[in-house]
């Protein structure tokens, strides 16, 4: 594989994942390694009902 190409596939999956969100619970579970090593992080299941059960809680900017 290119360069070219190899650099364009990780722009392309940089970006989904941000879309996605997959990078936000990545980005947790380096913080919760780092930060609470005396416990493990939470699954990504366990992850995103909490951040779905914050924002219908309080849904901020949203609008529905």
């Amino acid at each position: 594989m290119s360069d070219v190409v190899r650099r364009a596939w990780g722009a392309v999956r940089w970006y989904v994942r941000g879309v996605t969100g997959e990078s936000r619970y990545d980005a947790y579970v380096a913080h919760a390694r780092a930060a609470h090593p005396d416990r493990g992080p939470l699954r990504a299941r366990e992850y995103w009902r909490g951040v779905y059960r914050a924002q219908d809680a309080d849904p901020g900017a949203r609008c529905c």
